[in-house]
């Protein structure tokens, strides 16, 4: 090491080592406050249930409040001491030095900011505006944005990566642009993981561009297999949620296509300091709420099955989920509304309550702002408001006409009685009338749909799909009285290739964000829609349009052997080199003995977390039978099957989306090439493609 590296090496030390005091003194600190404030909390329930044992309205109304603020206190103070342990591990990855109106500062980026009070802090978060710097900026005249969008211009001198490890400093390097590839390399060589990880250390500069990009955006990624888009829209969350927290908190949502995938992906933003205030739903769940009916509906597993082997089935799927469909279910609903039956004129005894003409007016003229239920409703309300008012002048009439009686003592009772009876009958006629304004109820939005269906199709509706349920939620949004769960700003749309356009329709309708990050690939559709989720989001305001082709996950070798099989001519990038793709054939007969023999070779590289990919169930099922005596397979074949980091892994095209192994072996029966595409770039370091004679 030569003298100048030497002296900056030991520079860095003696920064990391102050680092590390003040982290231990509050981490002691915070240790010692959350042991305060906990025995608070016992020792206030003790003394309150004691006192209060016997009156449950006051125990009740202690744990709404008192015992609600001490547990929010322990809550932040454990959240920090987690942020702090993290830290000890790996406190900062960077150092930006720069200069600012002739006064030089040196900060410190790492995953969470850490401030005991100096001028500058000892460690800035990465969400922190400034530090853009790091991962955008070249040296010289470069500037960053504030969250009030003024732009700040400085000199940026230096540029430092950090790779620490247990409080040691193992490398670092001045780099002039963007994160070095040695760093990167690095860091992309480690094995596959059971969840997926933030990226702060390696965001790259077009990264860093769209989880920076303004907080009321619609962006649309369009990215290769392995370009982080997953990671990069999480990032956003966690970057919007740091810098705008009062406008995005509570106010989050993220939709994954299955259950495995969520569960994927659920440690990124904890992993981030967030640990709450996301909503996290499938596509299909989150499709359902709020349609308070029980209907059947084809799993995501049974209806991606359907998809690839009932060619009548996805091309009804895909149809039903057409600009062409949205504007049939316009007809039909515009249909309903000129066609429902309003009634004739209604009377009460002799009087008149409502005419015909007059709720024509009401429905038509009156309320057409509305929707239908509503319009309905508040028809309702009128008529019964007009029902009760005759009623009650009715029962009015009754009492007086009773009062004027010049009734004997004797006989009081058999008046009262008689009036009230007279009373009684007025009510009950009263609630006839009411009871008989069927023709004034909406059919739900399941019926409306059924109807429209059965015209439409000119077949019984059986067994609902995705594509029948989306429908049906957009009658919903366009006839009812819509009650949303959560006034969202903000929705994160992944796998997006695989929704039609219609799905985009009643994502925009529902949630009326005023931010989007919708990621996809063309390239890894298993359902090619008339139209692209590149074309149907179109219909999203202030939105822009973000190619990826720089993969991540998968070698050059790997990467240039899965893009033979794309229908379009395009150049993917990827920094690491490894071992081409072993492409070999064999009968069914033999599969047994060549997967055991891949995967001990597998075994002997160091990696032990390797996937088996199939086209379908019915192959899965053949395979399974076939291998389970050699070793243990972990099955990925339904949404309740989890996905840890080591193991082998027997798994569909549809469920290994998303996912990625160390190795992978893929089980090519004639299968289409998209779907090869997806299965060999689940393959992070080697990939065996077997084409199988079944």
């Amino acid at each position: 090491m030569d003298k100048n590296l030497n002296e900056e090496y030991l520079k860095e030390k003696e920064y990391l080592d102050n680092v590390f005091i003040h982290l231990n003194n509050e981490i002691n600190n915070y240790l010692n406050r959350r042991k305060e404030v906990s025995d608070v909390i016992v020792e206030h329930r003790r003394k309150f249930v004691e006192e209060y044992r016997d009156d449950d309205d006051k125990v009740i109304e202690y744990f709404d409040h008192e015992n609600h603020k001490n547990e929010q206190i322990f809550n932040t103070i454990e959240k920090r001491i987690k942020e702090f342990l993290y830290l000890k591990k790996s406190p900062y990855f960077g150092k930006i030095n720069i200069c600012e109106d002739g006064v030089e500062e040196k900060f410190y980026i790492g995953a969470y900011g850490f401030d005991v009070g100096y001028d500058v802090p000892l460690i800035i978060d990465w969400r922190a505006p400034i530090a853009s710097l790091f991962y955008q900026g070249k040296l010289g005249r470069v500037s960053y944005i504030i969250p009030s969008k003024e732009e700040i211009f400085v000199e940026l001198l230096e540029r430092r990566q950090f790779l620490i490890k247990n409080g040691k400093i193992i490398s670092m390097f001045d780099s002039e642009i963007y994160v070095k590839d040695e760093f990167l390399k690095e860091m992309l060589s480690l094995k596959a993981s059971n969840k997926l990880k933030n990226i702060v250390q390696t965001i790259q500069s077009n990264q860093d561009k769209i989880i920076r990009a303004d907080k009321n955006k619609c962006i649309v990624i369009n990215g290769v297999a392995g370009s982080g888009k997953t990671s990069v829209a999480l990032h956003r969350v966690a970057y919007l949620l740091y810098n705008f927290r009062d406008y995005f908190k509570d106010r989050v949502l993220i939709l994954c296509p299955n259950k495995i995938f969520m569960e994927y992906i659920s440690s990124v933003l904890p992993s981030l300091g967030e640990y709450g205030g996301v909503y996290s739903f499938t596509s299909e769940d989150f499709i359902y709420l709020n349609l308070n009916q029980e209907l059947n509906f084809n799993s995501y597993d049974n209806h991606m099955e359907m998809m690839l082997n009932d060619f009548d089935y996805l091309e009804e799927f895909k149809f039903k989920g057409t600009s062409h469909m949205k504007e049939k279910i316009d007809d039909f609903l515009k249909y309903v509304e000129e066609n429902i039956n309003l009634g004739a004129d209604i009377y009460f005894r002799d009087k008149v309550v409502i005419t015909s003409d007059e709720i024509n007016r009401l429905f038509y003229e009156s309320f057409k702002s509305r929707v239908l239920e509503v319009r309905i409703n508040l028809i309702r309300k009128r008529i019964f408001d007009k029902i009760n008012k005759i009623r009650n002048s009715f029962v009015y009439e009754i009492v007086d006409k009773y009062k004027k009686m010049n009734i004997d003592d004797d006989m009081v009772n058999h008046y009262d009685m008689l009036k009230r009876n007279e009373i009684y009958e007025i009510i009950s006629e009263s609630l006839e009338i009411k009871s008989s304004l069927h023709f004034l109820k909406l059919e739900s939005p399941y019926e409306l749909y059924k109807e429209f269906y059965e015209d439409f199709f000119v077949k019984e509706l059986r067994d609902l799909d995705f594509a029948d349920l989306i429908l049906i939620k957009y009658i919903y949004l366009k006839v009812c009285n819509v009650k949303r769960i959560k006034d969202f700003k903000l929705v994160v749309i992944d796998e997006a290739q695989d929704f039609s356009y219609m799905f985009y329709e009643v994502i925009k309708e529902y949630t009326r964000a005023s931010s989007y990050v919708i990621v996809g690939d063309l390239n890894q559709s298993i359902v090619n829609f008339d139209e692209s989720f590149i074309e149907s989001t179109n219909i999203f305001e202030n939105r822009e349009e973000i190619n990826m082709r720089d993969s991540y996950r998968s070698t050059l070798n790997i990467i240039n052997y899965s893009i033979k099989y794309l229908h379009e001519n395009i150049s993917v990038n990827s920094i690491r080199d490894g071992e081409d793709v072993e492409v070999l054939e064999c009968g069914f007969k033999d599969l047994k003995s060549v997967i055991q023999n891949k995967i001990n070779g597998f075994n002997l590289k160091g990696n032990f977390n390797i996937g088996i990919i199939v086209r379908d169930k019915e192959v899965l099922r053949r395979v399974y039978d076939l291998i389970k005596d050699l070793y243990y397979i972990k099955l990925i074949n339904n949404e309740d099957n989890l996905y840890s980091d080591k193991g082998i892994f027997l798994t569909t095209v549809y469920f290994s989306k998303g996912l990625e192994f160390d190795s992978v072996i893929v089980l090519d029966n004639d299968l289409d090439d998209n779907i090869l595409y997806i299965m060999l770039t689940r393959a992070m370091h080697n990939a065996v493609h077997i084409k199988l004679k079944m």
